[in-house]
């Protein structure tokens, strides 16, 4: 069985990447709307770019952005709707402090805020309600963008070995402020709590790479 396919490691933040490039332009098809102008197109960006380019961001950063992007592109899920989908990936880690466990909600907000005046109402709800299901990745609504959006999110775990470790690694540097005594046990609920699942995955698509990701999480497991 094939590894999961991520284009990015977890450790490419540089912003001469030509990934960002490309980002930016996914970004633009996402604000193809009438209600955008150019410069507030560029007010978002400046502000996505801005919030995912922190030092203190070693995985949910630009990189993490793009790698769920192409996912999208890739597999082109059917009755998706892009638009919706890059909306949720640019907003979904907006907020990020490790030391928090409001981000998702906050972010959620955020999206809200931001968004309402861009586009319509029922959108806007979906893009809200599926960012703060990546909390707990399970589902809060019945949409096709729900589902696919989780297991684009966690299409990390499903990779090969060695991409899987520099995940990790780039997880751990998140929560360098917190001693091994404690975030090994809080690593260690994480990881249980995705191997009690009945799945990891919700879409049949993500289901393949299943045993791909048990054996990952549970290969960092006994190291921890």
């Amino acid at each position: 069985m094939k590894n999961l396919p991520i284009l990015l490691h977890p450790s490419q933040v540089d912003s001469n990447e030509g990934f960002v490039l490309k980002l930016k332009e996914k970004f633009s098809i996402a604000t193809n709307n009438q209600l955008i102008t150019s410069r507030k197109k560029e007010e978002l960006w400046k502000g996505i770019f801005k919030a995912h380019n922190q030092s203190s961001r070693t995985y949910h950063n630009l990189s993490h952005l793009y790698s769920i992007t192409e996912i999208f592109d890739q597999f082109q899920p059917i009755n998706v709707n892009r638009g919706v989908f890059y909306w949720i990936t640019f907003f979904h880690d907006y907020i990020y402090k490790s030391t928090k466990k409001d981000n998702e909600v906050k972010s959620a907000a955020l999206a809200k805020q931001i968004l309402t005046p861009l586009l319509p109402l029922d959108q806007v709800e979906i893009i809200s309600t599926i960012i703060e299901s990546t909390a707990r990745h399970i589902p809060q609504m019945e949409v096709p963008e729900q589902l696919f959006f989780l297991d684009a999110d966690l299409a990390i775990l499903a990779t090969e070995e060695g991409l899987y470790d520099k995940y990790t690694t780039a997880i751990r540097q998140e929560y360098q402020i917190y001693p091994d005594l404690l975030y090994r046990p809080g690593r260690k609920k994480v990881l249980t709590h995705f191997l009690e699942r009945p799945h990891i995955y919700y879409t049949p698509a993500f289901q393949e790479y299943e045993e791909i990701a048990r054996s990952n999480l549970k290969r960092e497991l006994e190291k921890l």
